[in-house]
């Protein structure tokens, strides 16, 4: 097992060694090192599904300091990855109202379990100038939508 450095973990980010790069990645997230959101960012969109998966969620553990990977997480919240999606949503969530414009065009994506992500999220970071779109989810056609988007009006209003 490798003892990890700042300098180690960053460098092996780009190790052709999947189970390297998982544990650089891993400790990266850990220590949140915010200058390696950029790469991080990179490996969300770009990488096999594990690599991908392990990325949102080492973003996610640097929270807000990770807004400049906005963008490739909102892309990777439209994979058909299941569990990609709930660690991009826990990325999004930890990086808060930066996240909002796009989680409210995500409330209108045809997927189904892209709405429900977006809903879930939006409900979790807790701001009300997302109660109306909420509210028009409320009629979206998918019950799972519905119900995120009934649980996070009743959070935002509670709050």
């Amino acid at each position: 097992m490798t003892t990890w450095t700042i300098e180690t973990a960053y460098q092996a980010l780009c190790a052709a060694d999947p189970v390297e790069r998982a544990e650089a990645i891993k400790y990266l997230g850990d220590v949140a090192y915010a200058p390696s959101v950029p790469l991080l960012a990179e490996l969300v969109e770009e990488s096999d599904p594990g690599t991908r998966y392990l990325a949102a969620i080492a973003l996610g553990k640097i929270g807000d300091e990770a807004e400049a990977a906005l963008p490739a997480l909102l892309i990777a919240l439209r994979a058909d990855d299941m569990y990609l999606r709930m660690a991009v949503t826990g990325a999004l969530i930890a990086i808060g109202r930066p996240a909002l414009p796009g989680l409210v065009r995500a409330l209108f994506d045809n997927n189904a379990a892209v709405r429900r992500a977006s809903a879930k999220a939006l409900g979790k970071i807790g701001d009300a100038e997302t109660i109306k779109p909420l509210t028009v989810a409320l009629k979206d056609g998918d019950a799972g939508v519905r119900k995120f988007a009934q649980e996070a009006i009743l959070r935002l209003q509670a709050s």
